[in-house]
């Protein structure tokens, strides 16, 4: 990128003598630029210095006595224009480019020789100040988020100006001096492009099922120290299904050689001058067969293996791991390895969870930055504060690219559910959804409570009454299943939500009704769920009491999805699928053929259908009697009305307002609800929530942190 001579940054001042631009770049060497404000100030013509980025890596952080870097590899950015370069720039360039797996702090070598962070684009301005015809060369340092902090000071703290004085003059460049003079007296050392690519090689690898990035080894491989080679070569060895024996292990070297007449060894010893280890002798060869029972695969080694696995879902049986080596590398791993595996992954996602409460208010702080207008909301504990102690209650969370979606394109419809949290902390998730026209369940917001009570759920629908500014409630209509409704009827919440919201309806999910009474039909059970149906289909008082006379009343269980993540992990997951949800929709909105969705569509054909059997009498305005058989029904085309009810609740014209307006010469097509429509749909999914930056971007302040709920210990666990 910055080698191609496309980018090059010059630091410019102006010159007195000159009244003409630059014909040349001869012309522009050997200057000072002034900031950019000052060069306004002084009109006319500049000349230009270049100044290298250096990008130091591979090397390790001394920091006794003194903080130092002892510097191994340099990739450097000759000639790069400032102007252009931003924090994300240098990041990614570490990340994708030396193979860095994240970037924990950044860090440069001032004017003074002192080592100063850099902290955000603001670090690039206080840099971009401090450069100077003395200080045009700098060197750039990264720490691996796996790695150690380094205590600097930031460069904002930096007050020393190094400008020039303004009303300097430069002196310019002879004709016959070279452009790259700058580079050949730069002291870059060269690197060895292998050992790079080995080095980039090993931060890229990640434990995949088949353990793919760790099926080979090659010379000069090399290692943070010891320890890391020996997860390395563990990893191998399951990788491989191979058995190698510990010739020589200590502090310094590592020996490893196969079953007696297979040439495979491995010796790995410390570089000179460095902390790190690397291989020096290798071959690579096997003339062995799979080990069944390998020693080498210990129990650290499968806690690696199955740690993703087991922070997703910490019900992960033993057997099911056991079953999974088998399946994977032919591996007999013992009950009691895998049990302390898993046990070890456990005790790791506790502190987790712990963790997680402590940067939550730095992520929450995030989610608002990159999507302004949106609502989130912490709640601490008033007990815990009277105490002196900062513990988590409550969470709450709406993107206003919902509330857009919501208002432009959806339906005046709210479904609200709740879950319990099977993770270390105690809680449970509320949520609240709105729906489509091709049924799919649109997210508005979402909330991590202490328990489902009607403090929670008044509280909860107090904020999200405010985030869609619902005024009264008037034309809206809430759902959720039975047992939702007999805990709030029971709490009282129902009529907090009267009060709330005043004019809004209440309605059950039917579908929640069926899983929850399907377990308790037993003989005749097919029979009542078609009544169930035939009841929750009725759009007419009449018809549904008829229906409903035919059942019998049923209890029903509570049926709750179960989340197990760390409380950032599992809010990242929920907000992700919500991001991806709407990019899908829309992609599937934009290839529809008509003008309504394709389920409406459907419906509407079959409606049609039954329409033509039907026969219609006339009033002589816009009054007709429909008849299906011997079921008869009213509609009137002016107020688009339907004794059936199916038109005013669907929006789609049902036979009878079908068979009314085709005896009118009228196409029911333009009596669809727009709500059906693909530009409804459309303006839902236009509005996106915004992508949001990784941990390492996000401001933690201490003073911030919180204490997590009550924590429990997890069932399954060994």
């Amino acid at each position: 990128m910055a080698g191609d001579g496309r980018f090059r940054y010059w630091k410019c001042r102006k010159d007195p003598a000159r009244t003409s631009p630059p014909t040349d770049n001869s012309d522009l060497r050997g200057v000072v630029r002034r900031p950019v404000e000052v060069r306004e100030e002084l009109g006319g013509w500049y000349k230009m210095i270049k100044v290298d980025l250096l990008f130091n890596h591979g090397g390790d952080w001394i920091r006794e006595p003194h903080l130092l870097y002892s510097k191994k590899l340099v990739h450097t950015w000759p000639g790069y224009d400032l102007d252009l370069l931003s924090f994300i720039d240098i990041v990614n360039e570490y990340t994708t480019e030396l193979g860095f797996v994240g970037i924990q702090q950044l860090i440069v070598t001032a004017p003074s020789g002192k080592y100063y962070k850099i902290e955000g684009d603001d670090g690039i301005r206080k840099l971009y100040s401090l450069v100077s015809e003395e200080y045009r060369i700098i060197n750039i340092y990264a720490v691996d988020e796996c790695e150690p902090s380094v205590e600097v000071p930031n460069i904002v703290q930096h007050t020393k100006s190094f400008f020039s004085v303004v009303n300097e003059v430069g002196t310019d460049c002879s004709e016959n001096e070279s452009e790259s003079d700058c580079e050949a007296g730069s002291d870059c050392p060269e690197y060895d492009s292998e050992e790079l690519e080995s080095i980039a090689t090993q931060k890229k690898r990640k434990i995949t099922v088949g353990l793919e990035g760790y099926k080979e080894l090659f010379k000069d491989m090399s290692f943070k120290g010891i320890p890391e080679a020996r997860k390395c070569i563990k990893l191998y060895c399951l990788a491989n299904k191979v058995e190698l024996e510990v010739v020589k292990s200590d502090k310094h070297r590592l020996r490893y050689e196969c079953i007696p007449g297979c040439p495979f060894v491995c010796h790995i010893s410390e570089e000179k001058g460095s902390p790190r280890v690397k291989i020096k002798t290798l071959n690579p060869k096997h003339e062995c067969g799979p080990s069944y029972d390998n020693s080498r695969v210990d129990h650290t080694t499968i806690a690696h293996y199955f740690k993703k696995k087991l922070q997703d879902n910490p019900k992960f049986k033993v057997k099911e791991m056991r079953t999974d080596l088998k399946e994977a590398f032919e591996l007999n791993a013992s009950k009691g390895k895998c049990k302390r595996a898993k046990r070890m992954v456990l005790e790791i996602l506790e502190g987790s969870f712990t963790d997680g409460y402590k940067k939550l208010e730095a992520y929450a702080n995030e989610l608002r930055d990159s999507n302004p207008g949106s609502d989130v909301v912490i709640n601490l504990s008033k007990e815990a504060l009277a105490k002196g102690k900062r513990k988590f209650l409550r969470m709450y969370i709406f993107f206003k690219a919902m509330k857009m979606g919501f208002k432009e394109g959806l339906r005046p419809f709210i479904g609200l559910d709740g879950t319990f949290l099977k993770g270390k902390a105690k809680g449970q998730l509320l949520v609240a959804v709105g729906q489509d026209n091709m049924n799919h369940f649109y997210p508005l917001s979402w909330a991590i409570v202490d328990k489902e009570t009607k403090r929670t759920w008044n509280w909860f629908l107090g904020l999200l009454h405010n985030s869609l500014e619902l005024q009264i409630g008037e034309g809206i209509t809430f759902m959720s299943d039975m047992q939702k409704f007999l805990f709030l009827l029971s709490a009282g919440l129902i009529d907090a939500i009267n009060i709330v919201l005043p004019e809004a309806h209440h309605r059950f999910c039917v579908r929640h009704i069926e899983s929850n009474w399907c377990k308790r039909w037993s003989k005749g059970g097919g029979e009542l769920e078609k009544l169930l149906w035939w009841s929750a289909w009725s759009s007419y008082e009449e018809e549904f009491q008829d229906q409903l006379n035919h059942m019998g009343q049923l209890d029903e269980p509570a049926i709750l999805e179960e989340r197990y993540k760390p409380i950032i992990g599992m809010l990242e997951d929920i907000r992700i699928k919500v991001m991806n949800q709407l990019r899908e929709h829309e992609d599937s909105v934009t290839k529809w053929s008509g003008e309504f969705s394709p389920k409406t569509m459907k419906l509407y054909n079959e409606y049609m259908k039954i329409a033509q059997v039907c026969r219609v009498d006339s009033n002589g305005d816009n009054g007709f009697e429909v008849s299906e058989g011997s079921d008869k029904h009213i509609v009137n085309l002016r107020i688009k009305r339907c004794t059936y009810r199916a038109w005013d609740l669907t929006g789609i014209p049902y036979p009878h307002a079908i068979k009314a307006l085709l005896y009118k010469r009228i196409d029911s097509l333009t009596k669809m609800h727009w709500f059906h429509s693909k530009e409804a749909c459309l303006l839902t999914c236009k509005h996106k929530s915004q992508p949001v930056r990784g941990e390492k971007f996000w401001k933690v302040d201490p003073s911030q942190a919180m204490e997590p709920p009550e924590l429990v210990k997890l069932a399954g666990r060994p």
